[in-house]
């Protein structure tokens, strides 16, 4: 069962090259009662709001140029204030073979959404990853170490030393399906 979100506190950052895709986001995340809502053209722009504005929710097309969301997504993780490394990211984009999904879960993604965009989903996936931030804290993503017996505490913001990645042999995805 899907909590309930009041979205009205919450800030998104719409990223998709399609203007009339970002209209429909954000219709549709104000059909949520999201009252901060803000958009860019490509993943360059995203990363100057995100700099500029942080929000606490990304929405994130996947081919886009000249950045694309892989890129956005690899640079963002990267960056050295947790507080925007851990930003949760939602990937939505007609581009969802395996291998696409795949690389954006180990880029540190928090779920997938193949359009043509159902609101239901969106919300979903906008609710359960709120649920799992007030749980667990900020992550950079859904993919967890198998080595670590708490894997809730994976990357999250408040630990002390930053957690190195596993290497690929010792790495397994605990990736909820309902999330692709």
């Amino acid at each position: 069962m899907t909590m309930h979100w009041d979205l009205s506190t919450v800030s998104f950052l719409v990223i998709d090259d399609n203007m009339h895709m970002r209209s429909i986001l954000r219709s549709v995340l104000g059909g949520f009662g999201a009252r901060h809502i803000f958009e860019a053209s490509d993943g360059a722009d995203g990363l100057e709001i995100v700099l500029d504005r942080s929000p606490d929710f990304i929405l994130c097309d996947w081919v886009m140029k000249p950045l694309s969301g892989s890129e956005f997504i690899r640079t963002l993780r990267a960056e050295k204030d947790r507080r925007l490394s851990t930003l949760p990211v939602v990937v939505v984009s007609a581009h969802s073979h395996k291998s696409t999904v795949l690389e954006a879960v180990n880029l540190g993604i928090h779920g997938f959404i193949a359009k043509p965009v159902s609101p239901a989903v969106l919300y979903r996936h906008i609710a359960d990853t709120l649920h799992k931030q007030a749980l667990h804290g900020r992550t950079k993503g859904i993919l967890f170490n198998s080595a670590s017996t708490d894997r809730r505490n994976r990357n999250r913001i408040d630990d002390q030393p930053s957690v190195a990645a596993a290497p690929a042999s010792e790495t397994t995805i605990a990736i909820d399906m309902a999330l692709i």
